[in-house]
């Protein structure tokens, strides 16, 4: 799905103090199918404009197209189910529930059809090294494992655009070689869109394209 961002900006309001301009004026183009690695200092409005872009916040004025549809344009329920059907998202932090089992963590997604995605759940457990885990609760599992099953649970939907905010930032680093190695494979394959933000510059590297951000613009855009 092609992604293109129209003058996007976004304001915080505060009730006691200034308004805090998080982006200011933000235009990009992203092809189906690359892999873009947003960088740049904290503070310069790189995990905004993902949730953005993902459709999980709402620009104070500009337009998100996907796939040439003004997204913004619609209700909740309509960016809700573009999510449900189309995205998957990676935190820094897993956000696994903790009363769940790593099987339900990955089905939350689909939870309304839950009983008919159960064996392509145990696939994506299996294609990320977690069978053996399936039964597990999350405060079982290591830090590694528990950054498999937040991707496997992003992948169920089988989407077409997967965001990824720093997916490596609290892992040692052959763990996040690891996570790394697996999420570049898998959109390998699925030939899904990858967007992620990173302070690793050896990550960003594998990306297509790299976009580098200041105080809430693009400053650098790198082939």
């Amino acid at each position: 799905m092609n992604i293109k961002a129209v003058n996007l900006t976004k304001i915080y309001k505060k009730r006691d103090s200034k308004d805090v301009r998080v982006l200011s004026g933000v235009n990009l183009n992203i092809k189906s199918g690359e892999t873009i690695a947003f960088t740049g200092p904290s503070g310069a409005g790189k995990s905004t404009l993902i949730h953005i872009l993902g459709l999980m916040d709402r620009p104070s004025s500009g337009k998100v197209l996907i796939d040439a549809i003004d997204c913004f344009k619609s209700n909740d329920a309509y960016l809700c189910k573009m999510r449900k059907d189309n995205i998957g998202f990676i935190f820094q932090f897993h956000y696994l529930l903790s009363d769940f089992t790593v099987l339900e963590n990955i089905l939350l997604p689909v939870w309304n059809i839950k009983e008919t995605k159960i064996k392509d759940a145990e696939k994506i457990l299996k294609k990320v090294g977690l069978s053996h885990r399936a039964a597990h609760f999350p405060n079982e599992l290591s830090g590694g494992e528990q950054q498999r099953a937040a991707l496997a649970r992003a992948l169920i939907n089988n989407p077409k655009i997967i965001f990824a905010d720093e997916p490596t930032g609290n892992l040692d680093r052959a763990t996040g070689k690891e996570i790394e190695k697996l999420l570049f494979a898998t959109v390998s394959e699925t030939k899904a869109t990858l967007i992620l933000v990173t302070h690793n510059d050896k990550l960003a590297l594998k990306a297509d394209r790299i976009i580098k951000m200041r105080d809430g613009k693009v400053t650098t855009i790198k082939n």
